[in-house]
């Protein structure tokens, strides 16, 4: 094999570090896993084969996936181009991987990528495309302008990561309690994430003129403001779950249950964070942070795979 071939499969390796690829298989997956849980809901009671069915042969969902997957994938790669100063401080692998594409190749594939993802959106439905073509408006303004302002910062982002979702919910058009529970607690949660980051990459933040959160308020007072923020979260969702007037049969007890335990250890990491001084407890408290966000939509798989399962094996497993 030639060196320019070896450098080129380094160039492609370096490029899937760029558009963060297990972040973009995750997000795909965490959609194709809320579709199969609303299809159970809306048709499992009739069929539980003909849901199955349903999520197989749908169309929509398919392109509203790849189109999630180049259009986030613009969205990494916009935000490498912007934050490569700041990625030699706080990410230096990053900004080596950036630099190894090369800035005109990442502009380049970020018209590419856009203009791919919302192809996609098109074929799916008209209605897909504009809520797609909002999404790259707002990933774009994100990381030109939001990504310097406290606050806004870490709550667009968390808006960012939850809109694929939210594509495949009004989609369906369901206005279930239980959904809207599950996006508030994963907004919730992701925006505790993006501050322990923020904390964690403080130094290049404050270095390139990142007017963070930390910045603004400094660093005790914002654990106070995320441990403010969890434990009011953690008391709306436990009224909203425990008053609000639905009947006891479209109670979504399972995705209420995981939820509520997600925002709990939230809590619950929060008052660690709080109270430590390590940094090397600190860096954990991110790590447990990002690690309640997987578990908590590998939870809604968990709760579709044991519902289909038993769906097409026993029969017997209301929805």
């Amino acid at each position: 094999m030639s060196f320019s071939s070896n450098r080129s499969i380094l160039r492609f390796i370096y490029f899937l570090g760029v558009i963060r690829w297990y972040n973009l298989i995750l997000l795909a997956v965490s959609q194709y896993i809320l579709s199969a849980y609303i299809l159970l809901l809306q048709h499992g009671e009739q069929s539980k084969k003909l849901a199955f069915w349903f999520f197989l042969t749908d169309t929509t969902v398919h392109g509203m996936v790849l189109a999630t997957i180049f259009t986030v994938a613009s969205i990494f790669i916009i935000n490498a181009f912007y934050d490569k100063e700041k990625d030699w401080v706080n990410k230096p692998g990053m900004a080596l991987m950036s630099q190894a594409v090369g800035s005109a190749q990442l502009a380049n594939l970020y018209i590419l990528f856009n203009t791919i993802g919302l192809v996609f959106a098109v074929l799916a439905s008209v209605k897909a495309a504009l809520f797609f073509l909002g999404i790259q408006f707002f990933g774009w303004f994100y990381s030109h302008k939001l990504q310097k302002k406290p606050f806004f910062r870490e709550l667009s982002a968390g808006m960012l990561t939850i809109a694929p979702l939210v594509a495949i919910w009004i989609h369906f058009s369901m206005p279930k309690v239980g959904l809207i529970t599950l996006f508030t607690g994963l907004l919730t949660l992701l925006t505790v994430k993006d501050i322990l980051k923020d904390v964690s990459g403080h130094r290049g933040n404050l270095i390139f003129g990142y007017h963070t959160v930390v910045k603004v308020t400094g660093l005790n007072q914002i654990k106070r403001w995320v441990l403010l923020f969890t434990s009011t979260a953690l008391l709306v969702f436990t009224l909203i779950s425990t008053f609000w007037p639905f009947s006891s049969n479209q109670k979504p007890y399972d995705i209420i249950a995981i939820t509520g335990i997600a925002l709990l250890l939230t809590w619950l990491n929060s008052i660690v964070w709080l109270v430590s001084k390590s940094d090397i407890t600190q860096k954990w408290c991110l790590r447990l942070q990002k690690l309640f966000v997987v578990a908590l939509m590998s939870g809604l798989f968990i709760i579709i795979i044991y519902r289909y399962v038993l769906f097409f094996l026993y029969d017997k497993v209301a929805p």
